[in-house]
């Protein structure tokens, strides 16, 4: 159980980031490398996830 709830705070805090990069108007590019971070651990969450059931 404690590798999901480190990729819940991993999750928060890269999606707080790109919130952040979005709203002081980041280029494209980075906001979307920040975005791969996070679809990567949303990814290994839900494998996660998977695994448990």
């Amino acid at each position: 159980m404690r590798p999901l709830l480190e990729l819940k705070k991993q999750i928060e805090t890269v999606r707080k980031e790109l919130n952040i990069s979005a709203e002081n108007g980041l280029d494209r590019e980075e906001c979307y490398k920040i975005s791969l971070r996070l679809d990567g651990l949303i990814a290994d969450y839900m494998q996660l996830k998977k695994d448990e059931i």
